[in-house]
């Protein structure tokens, strides 16, 4: 009895299941979803080259750490040697916005994104990663590339995932920086 019970009820179980061994639809990777979560450090990083080469801006917005509410803020800083630095005074999480819609808009694209990161602990609530980046841009009028290094000073929250806090752009006398790519839009 106790068999023909237990019979019973795995036939109920897997009836009542609507096809429990096919995949599901894989998602449209130009969609708009909003589940970009970096929860490690590769991850912030793989997240930001794909937010680059897909001119994604919800995933680029996703990556960068803005509370209002709490008075915590992100920055971009710029230190690059082929722009005036002061444009950037300024330059927070709207600004950021408004740069990769004009990317979009402008038919800008980057590849060839290459980014060398160093040491760092992912272990803390916060920490500074420096990346080597060199990436290739196309326009209008051609293409060339870009290269400097970044300073991501990030923030873990509740634990689980990782933001960018703070952006620095160094980049030495004679190379074409990222900084040089935000600037038309820095007004």
């Amino acid at each position: 009895m106790a068999r023909f019970l237990l019979l019973m009820m795995i036939a109920v179980t897997l009836l009542s299941c609507s096809d429990i061994f096919s995949t599901r639809d894989p998602e449209d990777p130009q969609g708009n979803t909003d589940n970009y979560f970096s929860e490690s450090v590769p991850e912030l990083e793989a997240n930001f080259k794909t937010a680059l080469l897909g001119l994604d801006p919800y995933l680029y917005e996703s990556l960068f750490f803005n509370e209002p509410e709490t008075g915590t803020y992100y920055k971009f800083i710029s230190l690059a040697s082929d722009v005036e630095q002061s444009i950037f005074y300024d330059w927070n999480i709207e600004n950021e916005k408004i740069f990769i819609n004009g990317l979009n808009a402008s038919n800008v694209s980057l590849s060839e994104i290459d980014l060398n990161s160093g040491s760092y602990d992912e272990t803390a609530d916060s920490t500074s990663i420096d990346i080597e980046y060199s990436m290739k841009v196309s326009d209008a009028n051609g293409e060339f590339y870009i290269n400097g290094n970044f300073t991501f000073y990030i923030l873990k929250l509740d634990g689980l995932f990782w933001y960018i806090r703070t952006w620095t752009d160094i980049s030495s006398q004679g190379n074409v920086s990222f900084s040089k790519l935000k600037e038309p839009y820095a007004f």
